[in-house]
């Protein structure tokens, strides 16, 4: 296999082995949908471009993964929704909205018992609500503007923990919704209320019954009058014209006046708003998953008095705190504190450290903020007060990879090669899709352990986007005025010309892979007593010995994967290579 092989070639020959490394587990299914459109990347709406992975389920053209999410708004997609899909059992957001689906939806789709989501809006979907028979867990609900027939269904009421609800714009319904305890509705027979939507790439705005990204006015709107156009007079009339140019010129000359003005005015405004000064307008929702009352205890000065700090760095203090109503959801707040001072008070560094933390929290908006990935920690939403900004996140309750590494080394946890295989793949799958499968090219810049996140399943998230750049496609890569990152997982391009591309991430994905088959960090005592200063040369070294497994965690050996832990080492050393144009992509 030539160095130039891709990732992808050499995570599929792990497949002959009995682990599927090789299994897509970023995406939930892939089947009979048929799109007017030709995107540039069909695996972004889940098509396979070839014959699908081992593992697959037992239907043509279809198959599961651990996947939580499948998302695909706004792709033109045709035909009938797959009835394979009840198949996808851990299911738990289902997003087709705003395509060209048809016919009846498939009447098992209530088997799907873990979705939280259902958007199924802005289709042309017919027939009966009889696939609304058991969803305990569904929180969103959204059925809008389709083509439905029939009665509402009662079975509605048993869905306890339903918060939002839009069936507008389905005008062959009959009856009411039920009534329901903390329900928001959204109907043709019902008021219309706020009703939280996740973004969609095409950020547009929904009318008449739909829902609307801006809470619904109160005044009566009204179509404003057309201009009106006088008659064109034939007859020149040079008295009127040496007034219009005399105007004209008046006119320019006093915006001229007052445009330095304006640009003061605008300055200090910007300045304003980045310290927090102006007026609350309350949290900026990213999910469905969450609402603006819920976070409503962030609004008060003790807002965070009684909840258990979980972790602090650099940037500020981490929060747990669970969100009210009763139904256990966890969420982590992190605290990023700023100077309430006047600019005239701010030191440099004052200065220097608010800007960085604003750069920060415009890099996680911008990043996980607005996109979605089963193995990327989501932004749920963003709170702005005069001291400081909260940004809130699902918990996870396993914490970093850091933390179970830590605890391995003092004999505390045990994490077999399973467990680091699956942790392996879902970093590998979040790369792929940062670098290309999201368009600009998002480089993350800080990937290590501390900012991989391990959920209930131990499935890997990626963290901490405040050092991330988006790269457009036509640039082969960014310069900057300093390096950023941690050491030990910077890769040496970066550190010695300050230009980074995707392969700074690959390069310290590579040492993570090292990381969890050697079971050793980067700033382990260990290879300061070696020749080869450095995790990485040392690993260059063993790889290259007669003896590599010496390399792999004295932990992990018998188990019977000591090939394939061989395996991933190389990819560790290709990963790592001097030459980044000789190292690999990430493609699964």
């Amino acid at each position: 296999m030539p160095v130039m092989a891709s990732l992808s070639a050499k995570l599929t020959s792990l497949c002959s082995l009995p682990l599927p490394l090789c299994l897509h587990p970023w995406k939930t299914y892939s089947g009979p949908f048929r799109s007017q459109s030709t995107p540039n990347h069909p695996e972004r709406l889940g098509f396979q471009k070839s014959t699908p992975p081992l593992h697959t389920c037992n239907f043509p053209g279809v198959f599961c993964s651990p996947s939580l999410e499948s998302s695909l708004p706004n792709n033109n997609l045709m035909d009938q929704i797959p009835p394979q899909m009840v198949d996808c059992r851990k299911l738990e957001i289902l997003n087709l909205g705003n395509n060209k689906f048809s016919g009846e939806v498939p009447s098992k789709l209530s088997s799907l018992i873990r979705l939280r989501v259902l958007d199924i809006s802005s289709n042309k979907l017919s027939g009966n609500l009889s696939f609304l028979k058991h969803f305990p867990n569904l929180e969103n609900l959204c059925i809008a503007d389709n083509l439905f027939t029939g009665k509402i269904p009662a079975s509605i009421r048993s869905f306890r923990n339903l918060r939002f609800l839009n069936f507008s714009g389905n005008q062959f319904l009959e009856g009411s919704v039920p009534s329901m305890k903390r329900l928001e509705y959204s109907s043709s027979d019902v008021p219309k209320r706020y009703i939280l939507a996740e973004n969609s790439s095409t950020n547009s705005t929904r009318s008449n019954n739909k829902t609307s990204a801006q809470p619904p006015s109160t005044a009566k709107s009204a179509e404003a009058p057309s201009p009106t156009t006088q008659p064109h007079k034939h007859k020149k009339d040079k008295r009127k014209k040496i007034l219009g140019w005399i105007l004209g010129f008046l006119a320019g000359a006093f915006a001229g006046s007052i445009s330095g003005f304006i640009f003061s005015l605008l300055f200090k405004l910007m300045l304003a708003v980045v310290r927090g000064a102006g007026k609350d307008t309350g949290p900026a929702i990213f999910s469905p998953l969450i609402k603006k009352d819920d976070l409503a205890f962030l609004e008060k000065e003790d807002g965070l008095a009684s909840l258990e700090l979980i972790g602090s760095g650099g940037c500020g203090q981490v929060y747990k705190a669970e969100l009210p109503g009763g139904n256990g959801k966890m969420i982590a707040i992190k605290k990023i504190i700023q100077p309430p001072k006047d600019a005239a008070e701010l030191t440099e560094e004052d200065s220097k450290s608010m800007n960085k933390k604003m750069r920060q929290i415009r890099s996680e908006i911008n990043t996980v903020g607005q996109i979605r990935h089963r193995n990327l920690l989501p932004l749920l939403a963003h709170v702005s007060r005069p001291d400081c900004h909260y940004l809130v996140y699902e918990f996870m309750k396993n914490g970093s990879l850091q933390d179970i590494l830590n605890a391995v080394a003092e004999g505390t946890k045990e994490l077999d090669w399973l467990t680091r295989h699956r942790i392996v793949v879902g970093v590998a799958a979040g790369l792929e899709y940062l670098h290309m499968s999201h368009s600009p090219r998002i480089i993350h810049r800080d990937l290590k352990p501390a900012n991989i996140l391990l959920d209930d399943d131990m499935e890997a998230r990626i963290a901490d986007f405040g050092l991330a750049k988006a790269m457009p496609d036509a640039q082969t890569h960014i310069t900057t005025s300093n390096v950023a990152g941690t050491v030990g997982y910077i890769a040496p391009e970066y550190h010695q010309t300050l230009k980074f591309t995707d392969k700074c991430d690959i390069y310290s994905f590579g040492v993570i892979l090292g990381v969890l088959v050697m079971g050793k960090l980067p700033s382990d005592d260990f290879f300061q007593n070696r020749n080869e200063i450095g995790m990485v040369k040392w690993m260059r070294t063993v790889m290259t010995s007669e003896n590599p497994q010496q390399a792999i965690d004295q932990k992990l050996m018998g188990n019977g994967f000591e090939e394939q832990m061989l395996l991933v080492l190389k990819l560790a050393y290709f990963c790592t290579l001097d030459n980044p144009k000789s190292g690999p992509i990430v493609r699964m």
